[in-house]
């Protein structure tokens, strides 16, 4: 195998595992913002009954 197709293989790769890795943190991120809304409405919910 020579040079060019060694470099094709590493930056086909490397393309892959930016997709792979775009996918992920976009589902991270919804999960964390879902997370946050809820974490937001459950501090709500403690001031109310500390009475702050």
């Amino acid at each position: 195998m020579n040079i060019v197709g060694i470099l094709l293989i590493t930056v086909a790769v490397l393309a892959g595992i930016d997709v792979v890795m775009y996918l992920v943190l976009s589902v991270v991120d919804r999960h964390w913002e879902k997370r946050f809304e809820n974490g937001e409405d459950k501090d709500d919910t403690d001031d109310d009954k500390r009475g702050v």
